[in-house]
């Protein structure tokens, strides 16, 4: 048994007891205690997230449809991909129509899944599931940033240029470019 197998097995085995620290509007700051079978115990700090999702919005010409937004935890602006956190038993295709109308106003009328990923697995469960928009269309919805979003459209080798050049530094953007371009 290799030893990430041996460190889940146990952890399945262990009473865990969890207390809620914070709870926020979109997640919470849980403490977990975990007492082993050896009566060993261990603490985590972690965060639960309901989940996410980000798009790869392109145009009728092949462009990405990226969003410009002020980050307060970054402190700065980024350029990102459409993304959105997932409401209380919303599904992510929900989502992910929700959102383009909110943040680019448009819709998709095909949404093909490109999978997903954690995006800091080490303290929060955050998931965002990955997909490619196109086929879009004109349909705006009000968001709760609209009126502090850009829009920004770029081709895929400019949108790879700009990784390069550390003009876009969002992970889950640049995941998605990355995981756009070997797929097409």
């Amino acid at each position: 048994m290799q030893k990430a197998e041996a460190r889940a097995c146990l952890e399945k085995k262990a009473q865990v007891n969890q207390k809620k620290l914070h709870q926020g509007k979109i997640f919470s700051l849980v403490e977990e205690k975990i007492l082993y079978p050896d009566s060993h115990e261990k603490k985590f700090d972690l965060i639960l997230h309901p989940g996410a999702v980000a798009m790869i919005p392109i145009d009728d010409r092949g462009h990405l449809i990226l969003v410009q937004q002020w980050r307060r935890a970054a402190r700065q602006i980024l350029l990102e991909l459409p993304a959105g956190t997932l409401e209380l038993d919303e599904e992510p295709i929900d989502c992910v129509q929700r959102e383009l109308q909110e943040e680019i106003g448009y819709e998709a009328r095909k949404i093909t899944s490109l999978g997903g990923f954690y995006t800091a697995p080490g303290f929060c469960n955050e998931y965002i599931y990955l997909f490619l928009a196109t086929d879009l269309h004109s349909n705006p919805l009000i968001g709760d940033d609209a009126e502090e979003i850009d829009i920004v459209t770029l081709s895929l080798d400019e949108a790879m240029t700009y990784i390069e050049e550390g003009k876009i530094i969002d992970a889950k953007t640049i995941a998605g470019i990355y995981r756009y371009k070997i797929s097409s």
